[in-house]
């Protein structure tokens, strides 16, 4: 029996650390995406020709603000479409974990 209660140990132990990674990274992907929305409202004030500095793998690169927009607006929907899909990923594993316990009669106990 001891056997058995360390598989499922483990088993809610991956289930829990799956779900706290994916919480992290939504929360991170989220900042980015209100980083690029305060850039952005930023650069839309600002003249089309003036010349702006965006990173780029590592490197600082110069251009101009009517270049860096479209860019940025691109990214700022990657951003957002991959965080739509790490929340559906979200509550689908989450459903799949609380099947889980269910299935396995498993009772959380707090010490």
């Amino acid at each position: 029996m001891e056997k058995g209660s360390n598989v499922l140990q483990l088993k809610y132990n991956e289930y829990k650390q799956i779900l706290e990674d994916l919480q992290t990274k939504i929360i991170e992907l989220g900042n980015d995406k209100d980083e690029h929305d305060i850039v952005l409202s930023t650069l839309h004030k600002t003249e089309p020709a003036r010349k702006c500095y965006r990173m780029i793998g590592g490197a600082l690169v110069e251009t101009d603000v009517k270049h860096t927009i479209p860019v940025l607006e691109t990214k700022k929907g990657n951003l957002s479409s991959t965080i739509s899909t790490m929340k559906a990923e979200l509550i689908k594993i989450a459903e799949e974990f609380e099947k889980w316990k269910k299935d396995n009669k498993i009772q959380v106990v707090r010490q």
